[in-house]
């Protein structure tokens, strides 16, 4: 094993990545690969999304680039974590995209399900019913879907709600999805619709 090699192994070991991928998958108009996987934390700037001590939050990098190498819509309610262990199917608590090439990632914006929601925190969350959650187009056989709820408000007064992402048109940029997950769970699979992107395993 070469040097170099060895120097991106002790990096990887150091920084908790534990799964690369080198291959594309084309999913509709665009090719994703796996970046990293590693445990995580952490919050958007509007509100903070925090896990139960019986959980723990995933971090999952993807590199996106367009088939057209021109700006397409890109709908990232069509991403979805599959695990066989548990036979659960889970949505993202969040997912970003970094702005320009630097290293600043940008949450979607959030949709609720309806207005009354939507009106509860209006600087946060939109409410547009011709745009449809695709991650209810995908469900497996014996698989339960997770669909995690988010509290847009405080501890004392909460305003916690279920909510899906308006598609943004992307070139080229990475993708950071963050999951919750049962902290014994360790091996799952990343999807995009019907594509499988990787299968990753955390530490």
């Amino acid at each position: 094993m070469n040097i170099v090699k060895r120097l991106l192994i002790c990096l990887f070991v150091f920084y908790g990545i534990t799964a690369i991928s080198q291959d594309y998958v084309t999913s509709e108009n665009f090719k994703l690969k796996l970046i990293k996987a590693k445990k995580a934390s952490g919050s958007t700037w509007e509100y903070t999304i925090k896990t139960s001590k019986q959980t723990k939050k995933a971090q999952v990098r993807l590199r996106l680039k367009s088939l057209t190498g021109q700006k397409e819509s890109f709908d990232p309610n069509k991403f979805y974590l599959v695990s066989n262990e548990a036979n659960v199917r889970v949505r993202p608590l969040d997912v970003r995209y970094n702005y320009a090439a630097g290293w600043i990632f940008i949450p979607f914006n959030r949709l609720a399900f309806n207005s009354m929601d939507a009106q509860k925190v209006k600087d946060l969350v939109s409410y547009d019913p011709d745009i449809k959650d695709t991650f209810q187009n995908y469900d497996i056989d014996g698989f339960e879907n997770i669909s995690p709820d988010i509290n847009f408000g405080t501890k004392k007064k909460p305003k916690i709600f279920p909510s899906y992402l308006e598609p943004e048109d992307l070139k080229s940029c990475k993708l950071d999805l963050y999951f919750a997950l049962p902290n014994e769970l360790k091996n799952f699979e990343i999807y995009h619709g019907d594509e499988k992107i990787a299968n990753v395993t955390l530490k």
